[in-house]
C-alpha cells in the first residue's frame, strides 16, 4: 500500500509549469506558482484560478435527500429548488462543529462540498442518523476535480470560456451547468473572499482541459493561478474559518461567526438546542477575531493569547491564535484567533505568547480592511 499523499487530477498538468508543491492538509498541492504577489493581487483585482480538488465532494440522491439533510444540519434546506444552494453546518449533539458545508441542489441529487479530507467523516455522521430514509451518499471526491475562480473578472472569464451570459446574476451558492471544450460541469457562485467567484466541479478526466482553457484564455482578464500561500493570506483577511484551525469540535458555529449557515426558524436539527440556548442566553464564551500583530518575529499558530501585563505584572490567558500570515495589502502580519468574548471588541490590546516571544496585537473587525 502506498503512503504517498493524495494528489489532484490536475497534478500532472500543473507540474508542466513553474510551481512549488507541498503539503496542504495531507494532500500534495501547489503552494506557490511563479509569483505570490501576482497570485494575491489577481484574486483582489482581476481573477485568480485555484485548484481546490482536495476539498471533499459527496453526491446525495434519493427522494428524501433534502428532508434528511435539513433534519441534520443547521440551515433551512426544505425550500431549495434545483439550481439553488446554501451554506450549512453539521454539528455534534453538543453543538460543536463537525464541518462547514456548501450544498448545491441539483435536479436529481445534492452535491455537498466538505473540508479537505473530511468527506468520509461527514458521510459516516449522516449515514449513522439516516435511519430508514431512502437516501444514498456517494463519495465522488476521487472522480471529480474542483477549481475555483476569485476576483472581479471571474464572471467575464467564465462567460468567455463557456460562451455563457448573465452569470453575474447568479446568487451565492446557486449553480448552473456549463460546458467548455466539450466538458460539462457544475458552476456555483461564491463570495467567500468578499469578491465575485465560482466553484467549478468537473469530471476528473476533463478537468485538465478546462484548467488550461481558463489560464490560456485568461490573459485579457489578468488571470493567474493561485497557490496555497497566497490563498492563506486572502482567507485570513476575509475572516474565513478553516477546518482544523478555526473549525474544530472545540467550537460551536456562533463562536466561529458562522451565523449565515444557521436558520433560527426551521426547528430541530442535531445540536439545535445547544445553539439556541447559547444564543438566547448570550452565553457565547469565546469569539473568532482578527488580530493585527506588531512588527517583529511571527508567532506560531496555536500560541496563547494574553492580556497585557498590568502594573502588578499579571497577565490573563484569554485565547489562542489559530492562523497567521503576512498581508501584502495591510503590510503587516495578521492572524485569526479565539478570545474570550469580553476581549473581542475591535481595538482591544492583547499579547500573543510563544516560547521566548511576546508579540503585541490589536483586535480587528472581520473581514480585515485596509
Amino acid at each position: 500500500m502506498s503512503d504517498a499523499p493524495p494528489r489532484s487530477p490536475l497534478h500532472e498538468t500543473q507540474r508542466a509549469g513553474r510551481v512549488a508543491f507541498g503539503d496542504v492538509d495531507g494532500w500534495l498541492m501547489p503552494r506557490v506558482y511563479e509569483n505570490i504577489k501576482r497570485e494575491y493581487l489577481s484574486a483582489k483585482g482581476t481573477v485568480a484560478v485555484m485548484d481546490r480538488s482536495s476539498y471533499g465532494r459527496l453526491r446525495v440522491t434519493g427522494a428524501k435527500r433534502l428532508d434528511l439533510l435539513n433534519r441534520l444540519t443547521t440551515n433551512d434546506l426544505r425550500s431549495l429548488e434545483p439550481g439553488q444552494g446554501t451554506q450549512t453546518c453539521l454539528l455534534t449533539d453538543k453543538g460543536r462543529i463537525l464541518d462547514d458545508l456548501r450544498l448545491y441542489a441539483r435536479e436529481d441529487a445534492c452535491v455537498l462540498v466538505t473540508s479537505t479530507g473530511n468527506q468520509r467523516r461527514v458521510k459516516e455522521a449522516i449515514e449513522k442518523l439516516r435511519f430508514r430514509d431512502d437516501v444514498t451518499m456517494e463519495d465522488v471526491t476521487g472522480l471529480t476535480a474542483m477549481v475555483s475562480l476569485f476576483g472581479p473578472q471571474s464572471v467575464h472569464l467564465l462567460e468567455s470560456v463557456t460562451r455563457s451570459s448573465h452569470l453575474a446574476d447568479l446568487p451565492p451558492h446557486h449553480s448552473v451547468d456549463l460546458s467548455a471544450d466539450g466538458a460539462r460541469f457544475l458552476a456555483a457562485a461564491t463570495t467567500e473572499l468578499g469578491v465575485p467567484g465560482f466553484n467549478l466541479i468537473l469530471p476528473a478526466e476533463t478537468a485538465a482541459g478546462v484548467w488550461r482553457a481558463l489560464l490560456e484564455r485568461g490573459d485579457p482578464y489578468g488571470a493567474s493561478p493561485l497557490g496555497e500561500e497566497a490563498w492563506e493570506m486572502l482567507r485570513i483577511e476575509a475572516g474565513l474559518p478553516r477546518f482544523g484551525r478555526e473549525i474544530t469540535e472545540e467550537h460551536n458555529p456562533l463562536e466561529a461567526r458562522l451565523d449565515a449557515a444557521i436558520s433560527w426558524t426551521k426547528g430541530c436539527y442535531v445540536g439545535q438546542e445547544v445553539v439556541a440556548r447559547l444564543d438566547s442566553r448570550h452565553k457565547i464564551a469565546r469569539l473568532l477575531v482578527g488580530l493585527r500583530l506588531e512588527p517583529g518575529p511571527v508567532p506560531e499558530a496555536g500560541s496563547p493569547i494574553e492580556t497585557p501585563a498590568g502594573a502588578q505584572g499579571n497577565a490573563a490567558d484569554v485565547g489562542r491564535l489559530t492562523s497567521v500570515a503576512p498581508s501584502l495589502d495591510l503590510r503587516r502580519v495578521i492572524g485569526l484567533g479565539y478570545v474570550r468574548n469580553e476581549h473581542s471588541a475591535p481595538g482591544t490590546r492583547l499579547v500573543v505568547v510563544s516560547p521566548e516571544l511576546r508579540v503585541d496585537a490589536e483586535v480587528a473587525a472581520l473581514p480585515f480592511r485596509r
